[in-house]
Formats: C-alpha cells, structure tokens, sequence
C-alpha cells in the first residue's frame, strides 16, 4: 500500500512547480534578477513538473483496464504536448505583450525600432551591430524589459498551477490510489 494518496502527491508537486514559476516575480521585488535566481526557479519548477507528470501518468496508465493501456498512454501524451504547447503559446504572447509595453521610445529608425520591438532577441543583435555606449544602452533597455515582462508571465502560469492543484484535491478521490496491474 502506498504512504501518500495520489491526490496529495500530485497536488503537492502542483503546488511546487507553483512556487518555482512565483520565485522570479517574488525575487525580483526585492533584488535584480540574474542567472542565479532564474536557475533556482527552473530546478523547483521541474521538480514540481517532475512530481506531478509522473504521478498522473502512472495514474492514468495504471487506472486503464490492460487492454486499453497503449490508448491511456497515448491519450496522456498527446494532452500532455498539446498543454505544453498551449501554455507556451499564451503564456509567451502574454510576455511578449508585456515586453512591448515596458519598452520605452527607442531613438532609432522604423524598421530598427520595429525588429527590437519584435524580441528581445532582435534587440541583441541589433544592440551587437550598433555597437559601442549606444548598443550595451539598448541591451539594458530590452534587458530590463524583457525581465518586466518575464516574471508576470510566470506568476500567472504559477497561478494555473494552483487552480490545478485545488482542482485536483477537489476531484481525486481520496482513496484513488495506483494499482500493480500494469
């Protein structure tokens, strides 16, 4: 008999990878965010991620009759990269919004001033070519952007990550738990 109900386990891994997408808006309320803070956030997101995908699959695999275990697996794989899919898609037109909004007038020609309004990665390069006190400015500019619009990005993912693991308290049923059959 397993210590844990399934609902716990997966719920805490939820609420894990919850506190690692909060930890950059969080860190960045009281310090400049560097590459230090963004790595400990993606080691606690994937191990919240980590948490959580392998429990539900091994529910969902091991709660499927033997017959249908191949269709339960491919059912939990293609809803596992159709959510990653959709989640990267919201989640990165929600910052690229923000980073758009947080840019400030920049001095340099349409089409220029376009492409660093595009990404932060165009800003690079563009920042490279120009070079010099006016590149290294236009680098902390999309830098500074980028990151007012990063952090809110994951604060509302880890936001999605606590209705989803509320909704899972909610919905498991306390007793549920993984069979040795598979």
């Amino acid at each position: 008999m397993q210590r844990f109900a399934i609902r716990h386990v997966l719920g805490a891994g939820l609420v894990v990878l919850a506190a690692g997408m909060a930890l950059p808006w969080t860190l960045q309320q009281f310090t400049d965010l560097g590459y230090p803070a963004f790595a400990a956030a993606l080691a606690v997101m994937g191990a919240g991620a980590g948490i959580a995908t392998t429990v539900a699959s091994v529910t969902l695999v091991s709660a499927a009759p033997a017959a249908e275990v191949s269709s339960a697996a491919a059912i939990e794989e293609t809803c596992y990269e159709l959510g990653s899919a959709m989640g990267v898609a919201v989640l990165g037109s929600t910052a690229a919004v923000l980073y758009r909004g947080n840019l400030p007038a920049l001095d340099l020609d349409g089409p220029t001033a376009a492409a660093v309004r595009d990404s932060v990665g165009e800003a690079a390069h563009t920042a490279e070519r120009l070079g010099g006190s006016v590149g290294q400015a236009l680098l902390d500019t999309a830098s500074q952007a980028y990151t007012l619009a990063i952090t809110p990005a994951f604060l509302l993912a880890g936001g999605l990550a606590v209705v989803a693991a509320a909704t899972t308290w909610s919905l498991i049923p306390r007793d549920l738990r993984p069979t040795e059959n598979h």
